[in-house]
């Protein structure tokens, strides 16, 4: 910012909620437990229809919590001759695992232990993981029984001994319930094990000053969430379903847990409004969603676009009675309007009168810093929102310069939901934070009249030939009806060195990709069609390739670096000159 300048900045314009200070486990089994009756559902296995209750779940997490800290005794990993120790307050356990019944539990237990949680990608590799494990300093590992082996070679890679190992690793039951039999107790540990050592009086508090400590280690890029971080977006989400919610809501969860998106607003938010959740812990597939939809009267949805796209185009979702639906919230990803509509007007077609915002936010501010308000679901369509309460705003130049208003700048934030940095990397917490402690999104936004946002782009993934969005072209090449999913970067012009756009595209015949000769007639006419849709300098002019599926993230995030290694390696087995200049 220019010597001297004040910078401009925006405030939310909605009420201001709780800036919270205590534990997570502190404001949702004390503060907030006893406004709903405790024998409520907290959550139901959507296959088994095995449900926990909000009062067995606090038992369960005390139970666990003493277990953790009472009887739990580790030897240093170093090989020193120092005596074993329990674990303490403050030291990091990792969780391992897809979604199961046991999560809530454990992500409780170690909350009322005081411990740190760190949430590991059920996808990972020995390797990937070991370099979580070490960055964490995580002591011991809740792990998916599918998944041990996973982890007893990342403990091979660090040079911990077997029989160390052997001693951090805790299988996680795929039901909550710890009576179930679970496995050979005589040559592994379960968690259920540690629910029948005895049950904590009381958490572990983090009031005051504490409730800054951190609660949730989130990677890839190991962010640090505090408890104070966690338990006052709840309470600023809330502000915002409001208008919609009633007392017989029921949310649908299938976010994966190990996401921040998931933890927060599958395990933590519902909770705290007393509201039960229908987990679907065998991944998302459309059939499993409509009938769970229709058999558990689901009413509100918090969903990523991949998944809004895939129930657009399902065949079948006008054979399931979709009536009880009120609400979607789609986040994680820009969602295209074409893809909203369909949906939206099959639904309709059954008398059902949905009304779908959109939010935008990240891990760095534990999720949303901006949602539409559900009044607004129509008017305001294609924007993510106003920004939430408590919350402050910048929008600036590559100078760092203020932007004037309605021009589109990067948004930096503050607030009391934004992260404490990354753990153990003084070098991005450097770049991503400035004076003031205003985060760098590297999100690109604009801004109405009205105090609406709206995402221009990444600023990281801008195309710089003539700054070309890519979710500007993404969203036009799903407008085509033989097109299915699409991502798209930029690659670069041997001629000039010029970023030009290149289309990664899913057909909606997947029978295309049998045949080259389909393939490459496919791929020219969309890049023939495209040239009708758009100006002439968006035209696709680093190619069209037919792939049959797009890489994601867990949350629905388009993986532009996989794309990007896509290019590197078919332009470098066969080096193109692009036509940047016609």
């Amino acid at each position: 910012m220019t010597t001297g300048q004040q910078p401009r900045i925006y405030r939310s314009s909605l009420p201001t909620t709780a800036v919270v200070r205590e534990s997570i486990f502190t404001y949702l089994m004390e503060t907030r437990y006893h406004l709903y009756d405790p024998d409520d559902v907290a959550f139901v296995d959507a296959d088994s229809e095995i449900s926990i209750s909000r009062r067995k779940l606090k038992t369960l997490a005390l139970k666990l919590g003493y277990g953790l800290r009472n009887n739990l005794l580790l030897s240093p990993m170093n090989g020193s001759s120092k005596t074993s120790s329990p674990l303490a307050r403050g030291d990091t356990v990792m969780i391992f695992s897809p979604n199961t019944m046991s999560w809530p539990t454990v992500v409780f237990g170690c909350l009322a232990a005081g411990l740190r949680m760190t949430f590991a990608s059920s996808a990972l590799t020995p390797r990937e993981l070991s370099w979580q494990w070490l960055d964490s300093k995580a002591c011991v590992v809740f792990v998916y029984p599918d998944l041990v082996q996973v982890v007893k070679a990342m403990f091979k890679l660090v040079n911990v001994s077997e029989k160390e190992a052997d001693r951090r690793i805790w299988i996680m039951d795929k039901l909550w319930d710890e009576n179930l039999p679970k496995g050979d107790y005589a040559t592994e540990q379960w968690l259920g094990q540690l629910l029948h050592k005895g049950e904590l009086s009381a958490e572990e508090k983090f009031d005051g000053d504490r409730a800054d400590e951190t609660a949730y280690i989130c990677y890839s890029s190991g962010t640090t969430t505090t408890h104070k971080n966690v338990c006052t977006v709840m309470g600023m989400v809330k502000r915002m379903w409001e208008p919609v919610e009633s007392d017989r809501d029921v949310h649908l969860g299938m976010m994966p847990f190990y996401h921040i998106f998931g933890l927060v607003m599958h395990l933590n938010v519902p909770f705290m409004g007393g509201q039960p959740v229908v987990c679907m812990f065998q991944g998302f597939d459309a059939e499993s969603f409509c009938r769970n939809v229709e058999r558990f009267k689901v009413t509100l949805l918090m969903l990523a676009p991949p998944i809004i796209l895939t129930l657009s185009l399902y065949p079948k979702l006008d054979h399931y009675r979709m009536t009880s639906l009120k609400a979607i919230a789609s986040a994680a990803a820009p969602l295209s309007l074409v893809v909203a509509e369909r949906l939206l007007e099959r639904l309709a077609n059954q008398g059902v009168d949905v009304k779908l915002i959109q939010g935008c936010g990240s891990t760095e501010t534990t999720c949303p810093t901006h949602m539409v308000p559900f009044p607004d679901h129509k008017r305001k369509f294609g924007s993510v929102g106003q920004l939430l309460p408590n919350l402050e705003m910048r929008l600036v130049d590559d100078d760092e310069n203020d932007v004037e208003d309605g021009r589109a700048g990067e948004m930096w934030v503050r607030g009391p939901t934004i992260m404490r940095g990354y753990l153990n990397n003084p070098a991005a917490n450097a770049a991503d934070f400035a004076s003031g402690r205003w985060y760098k999104t590297g999100d690109i936004m604009r801004r109405d009249g009205d105090g609406y946002y709206y995402v221009v782009d990444r600023k990281k993934e801008m195309i710089k030939y003539k700054v070309i969005a890519p979710a500007e072209l993404e969203d036009v090449l799903l407008e085509n009806n033989q097109i299915t999913d699409v991502g798209v970067i930029g690659i670069i012009d041997e001629y000039d060195k010029n970023e030009l756009p290149r289309a990664y595209v899913v057909p909606t015949d997947l029978s295309i990709l049998e045949s080259p000769g389909k393939k490459a007639m496919f791929e020219k006419s969309v890049e023939a069609w495209i040239r009708g849709q758009v100006a002439y300098y968006k035209y696709l002019r680093g190619g069209v390739v037919a792939v049959p599926a797009i890489p994601k993230s867990a949350s629905g995030k388009i993986l532009r670096k996989d794309l990007r290694e896509w290019a590197k390696a078919t332009l470098k087995a066969a080096p193109r000159v692009l036509s940047a200049r016609l």
